[in-house]
């Protein structure tokens, strides 16, 4: 397992952790005797699925169980020891920053707020989720599998989200399965109704919307409901609803011709300068030059394909 310098940005070394936000390498037998600190700059997922040893991170030590998984943050310092049979290792990098999580069901999306390190669900009550025990019912070795073979050939990214979301829910299954979460306890009675207003928006979002106007559909004060949702979900509403406009724009740019801004007008932005904006703050970069690398990535696919037949 390479220990990457930190000023060397991963979504560089891997084309689908740029492009769909989630990359992943197997290690059949990780040996690594020596404690051998490092960070990354995205989030990791470490899934030891045979072995024994110790997981270093940051001033804490835990001893590994397999299989189980682990999260670093971004920045993290962390080092895997292991004796001289080393461990099975598979690591998936996420990069939220430039693709938000999926949205999962309750109490699904509860479990996964608790179990990655996100400014997200702050009231949900967590136990020490440094180490999430496996089981065989949680399937998590195909979605690896899977996941594993399409970071190296890719086909999709359509299919590498597809993977992405399976796993987090498993993850966040595993997590509920374990006992690892508390249910939540709602402070405010209101908390309901901005849950409500979150709801819709995810089937609404392309539509116009103002503060003012989604604080009426939850019947409260303008102020207080920004406030609760952005307590609530995460994220204030205008950046909700932002992302969740990229993400459709996402979907277009990878599947259709159509022009820039066409989509922009698709995806609930009125303003072309505004989508070029925001959707380079989320994705590190231009909706054209976003396309063109998704193009170049299915072309190498398409090139590895014919040559492995």
């Amino acid at each position: 397992m390479p220990s990457p310098d930190p000023a060397v940005r991963l979504r560089d070394r891997f084309p689908t952790l740029r492009l769909a936000g989630v990359a992943a390498e197997r290690y059949p037998r990780f040996i690594n005797p020596v404690v051998d600190p490092h960070h990354l700059d995205v989030l990791l997922l470490t899934f030891v699925l045979s072995g024994q040893g110790h997981h270093l991170m940051g001033a804490t030590t835990q001893k590994i169980v397999s299989p189980s998984v682990s999260v670093t943050a971004p920045g993290q310092t962390h080092s895997l020891v292991t004796d001289d049979n080393g461990l099975e290792v598979v690591n998936v990098f996420l990069d939220p920053d430039l693709h938000p999580l999926p949205n999962l069901q309750p109490p699904h999306d509860e479990a996964l707020a608790a179990f990655l390190p996100l400014p997200s669900a702050p009231q949900v009550v967590t136990t020490d989720l440094a180490q999430v025990e496996l089981a065989p019912s949680d399937t998590i070795a195909p979605l690896l599998d899977l996941l594993v073979q399409e970071t190296e050939h890719p086909r999709s990214l359509d299919l590498l989200s597809s993977l992405r979301t399976a796993l987090l829910a498993t993850c966040a299954h595993a997590v509920i399965a374990r006992g690892l979460i508390k249910a939540t306890t709602w402070t405010h009675p209101s908390d309901d109704r901005v849950l409500a207003v979150r709801d819709w928006l995810d089937r609404h979002y392309r539509e116009p919307h103002t503060l003012a106007s989604l604080a009426q559909r939850a019947q409260l004060e303008r102020t207080y409901f920004s406030s609760r949702f952005t307590k609530v979900v995460g994220l204030p509403s205008s950046e909700y609803i932002a992302r969740l406009r990229i993400r459709y724009a996402l979907s277009l740019l990878q599947a259709t011709d159509e022009p820039i801004a066409a989509i922009a007008r698709s995806s609930g932005f009125h303003d072309l300068s505004n989508f070029g904006r925001t959707f380079s703050r989320l994705m590190g970069r231009p909706p054209r030059q976003f396309r063109a690398e998704t193009r170049s990535v299915r072309h190498d696919a398409s090139d590895g394909g014919e040559g492995a037949s």
